[in-house]
């Protein structure tokens, strides 16, 4: 998934679900959130250095990003036996990401429980998550093989390139039986809505029984007319009230250098300085790690949802770990 549900859709689902504005903000942008964190950085706090946590990777792809980044933030393993039964080759993996699994829904729960709403907003992004990469895993390896002749690794979705993550997206997955093989984004997308939606209700101890009201609302917004991504958002925006999420805003509070929260186009883990530090790094000529020194980061959004990424990072691990599946063996 993209921006579109990420932040938009959980905003408005928080929203609709009771929450004021400023908590819908906070769960919708924490979830958001996990999409930017690409750059290593580094500060000072009261307690000592702080590094912030990477939840996300767009270029390179090792056994140590898929572990600390693609397994517990974006493909948590799910039910390999339902998952087989949906392959025309009806092969099993302990990895393969399925919807609303039970490792999916103990990292929600855990966060739930919590009552941090940062922590709830990440864990809302990989619950999210397993609707939109059901049937990959987070690893590199064949059984995400789609196209063979493809010079892409089969690595997640590469494969399948931006087609699972978008809200309305017509595709086809010819590793699934042919009653599955064709791909409605939209029916899936309504779905993980239509449990986040029970979940947040639930959390505030309230009733459901709106529930189809809120989500004909929504499937009015992501009703196939022609619009694009821009038009939805602009739809999301009015339903809503809201202005539109600008990136970046978190970073440049909390004093990262080079953000600027009033640039729309700022990203406090903006891709071109990230990409310009990996191959810096990976060529020996850095660490590829940004270091700021701000006052501001003290008790800043920034760091109460570094904070609670590295909460959900030591849960999911955890959890993996007590499914016997060996990708949390790093900092277990």
């Amino acid at each position: 998934m993209n921006l579109e549900f990420h932040y938009y859709a959980i905003l408005f689902l928080a929203s609709r679900a009771g929450f004021s504005e400023a908590e819908a903000r906070t769960l919708a942008t924490s979830s958001q959130n996990v999409d930017d964190a690409i750059m290593a950085w580094e500060t000072r706090s009261s307690a000592g250095p702080w590094r912030g946590t990477v939840t996300q990777n767009y270029l390179f792809w090792d056994e140590d990003i898929s572990d600390s980044v693609y397994l517990p933030f974006h493909f948590l393993p799910g039910d390999p036996v339902h998952a087989a039964s949906q392959r025309r080759d009806g092969a099993r993996n302990p990895y393969i990401v399925t919807p609303d699994s039970p490792l999916a829904k103990a990292v929600l729960i855990a966060a739930l429980e919590s009552h941090n709403l940062y922590r709830i907003g990440i864990a809302l992004h990989s619950y999210a998550d397993t609707w939109a990469h059901q049937n990959f895993t987070g690893r590199l390896e064949e059984a995400n093989a789609i196209d063979l002749s493809s010079r892409l690794p089969p690595a997640g979705h590469l494969h399948a390139l931006r087609s699972p993550d978008e809200a309305l997206g017509l595709w086809r997955d010819g590793r699934l039986v042919p009653a599955l093989e064709f791909i409605d984004n939209r029916e899936r997308f309504l779905l993980a809505a239509k449990k986040i939606y029970r979940y947040l209700r639930t959390y505030r101890r309230e009733s459901f029984a709106d529930e189809e009201l809120v989500l004909s609302e929504l499937g009015t917004i992501w009703k196939r007319d022609g619009r694009d991504m821009e038009a939805r958002i602009t739809d999301f925006c009015i339903a809503l009230e809201v202005e539109p999420f600008r990136r970046g805003v978190w970073a440049a509070e909390a004093g990262m250098a080079g953000q600027d929260a009033e640039d729309g186009r700022a990203n406090g883990y903006d891709k071109l300085q990230w990409l310009k530090a990996e191959l810096k790094r990976r060529a020996g000529a850095g660490d590829g790690i940004l270091r700021f020194d701000s006052p501001r980061f003290e008790g800043s959004d920034l760091q109460r949802w570094d904070e609670a990424a590295k909460e959900h990072l030591a849960a999911a691990r955890r959890l993996i770990r007590d499914a016997g599946l060996s990708g949390a063996r790093r900092g277990a």
